[in-house]
């Protein structure tokens, strides 16, 4: 599958970042409608060929279908399974698993050692030292503690704590971001 220009910008900016820097965890900011699936596909697909496991964490359990139905049709005969109760499938061994944070926040060693966990509406992530989100991550980190986290949103902000990366967040750093009217310009958004 051939991504866009900003798509391949994106997965390209990221994958440096984390092969660049030892610690920190890079957010991808795509507006909504930007392709932010085929994204998490393609930097599922890097870290799987580099002898990684991935998890991609959603609230939702459409986001959950629509990620796995993408890595499937893009990776073939990698294992893709999903841990979600909506959809009552509670798959943890293989190579890539997408989750429903609700379903997985407090059962992280049942799916063994990642290396890789891509968050789907990062900004839903709590800023602060609590949450579903950060409980989870500290425990796959607990498994591996060189286990990265990617977060993929439209908003890189919360309107109660702020911006979503620096200070107390578990975010590092904006690793690429597309703006509207350059998506617009380009014709893959649609004017208002």
């Amino acid at each position: 599958m051939d991504l866009r220009w900003y798509q391949q910008e994106s997965v390209d900016a990221t994958w440096s970042y984390l092969c660049r820097q030892s610690f920190g965890n890079p957010v991808i900011v795509i507006p909504t409608g930007g392709g932010k699936s085929i994204i998490i596909a393609t930097l599922t697909q890097k870290c799987v060929s580099a002898g990684g496991r991935v998890m991609i964490l959603a609230h939702r359990k459409e986001l959950l279908q629509q990620n796995a139905d993408k890595l499937r049709r893009m990776l073939g005969n990698v294992g893709v399974g999903m841990y979600s109760a909506g959809l009552n499938e509670r798959s943890t061994s293989e190579p890539i698993i997408c989750a429903g944070i609700q379903s997985c926040w407090n059962k992280a060693n049942e799916f063994g050692e990642r290396h890789l966990v891509i968050v789907d509406e990062a900004h839903l992530v709590n800023v602060a030292d609590s949450g579903m989100y950060r409980k989870f991550m500290q425990a796959i980190v607990d498994i591996n503690p060189k286990c990265r986290l990617v977060g993929l949103t439209a908003t890189p902000y919360r309107t109660d704590d702020g911006e979503l990366c620096g200070g107390d967040s578990i975010f590092h750093a904006i690793s690429y971001e597309a703006t509207i009217p350059k998506l617009i310009e380009g014709g893959y958004l649609s004017k208002i």
